[in-house]
């Protein structure tokens, strides 16, 4: 059973949210005032949420300034990306064997999933959509792979991805939330069949894919 979040973790994933959407952009400036009335919340929570983006290279904090929200660098996303698909595919491997009916069945209802309105929406919005079934995604394998540590890892791991999501993908991703349904309905159709390999290859496409993208765009 999840326990309720604290207010210092409302305000953490609330920022990271809003850097994921674009709405505070690579070396923008944070005020705590401005996060303390937004979340209508004491010094106290704010501050350690700030602190702890700090910690996690994600905010910077300049005396006498504010916050500056951190730019993300390509060698970062790519370490990053070796990182999860280092995790990622282990984990795969010891499910794939043992994944049961009642599993495969919630991994294909998370895919035919709809959101209402998508035609009003803007590209940052669609965006954060799209990379947050991307992340459940991925998040439903590690949790059915059973392995708590792993779950963690990987959580904090994509949590930290959102970062790059506003920075470099924003123009790429129509073309890459394609390919995410492709390789995440190929992933699901290896694990029926319980074929490990045909399984992990397709994951580490789905998780390349990003670079590839990237790559259209930006020099490596």
């Amino acid at each position: 059973m999840k326990t309720k979040k604290t207010l210092k973790e409302t305000v953490v994933e609330g920022i990271y949210r809003e850097i994921e959407e674009g709405i505070y952009k690579p070396n923008d400036i944070i005020h705590e005032g401005e996060i303390m009335e937004k979340y209508a919340m004491s010094k106290s929570p704010v501050r350690e949420a700030l602190i702890e983006l700090c910690k996690d290279n994600v905010l910077k904090s300049i005396p006498r300034v504010g916050y500056q929200v951190v730019p993300v660098t390509l060698k970062e996303i790519l370490d990053l990306l070796e990182f999860r698909i280092d995790v990622e595919t282990g984990n795969l491997r010891r499910l794939c064997q043992r994944i049961t009916p009642e599993q495969i069945e919630d991994l294909r209802m998370g895919l035919t999933q709809q959101f209402g309105g998508a035609v009003l929406l803007q590209i940052h919005e669609m965006v954060a959509i799209h990379w947050n079934r991307n992340t459940d995604f991925h998040l439903k394998l590690c949790e059915m792979g059973g392995n708590g540590y792993i779950c963690d890892v990987i959580a904090a791991a994509l949590q930290k991805s959102c970062s790059y999501i506003s920075q470099y993908f924003q123009t790429a991703w129509k073309k890459n939330a394609e390919s995410n349904s492709f390789y995440h309905r190929e992933i699901i159709e290896a694990l029926v069949k319980h074929d490990t390999e045909r399984a992990v290859e397709m994951l580490q496409k789905d998780i390349l894919n990003v670079k590839e993208q990237i790559q259209e765009n930006y020099s490596l």
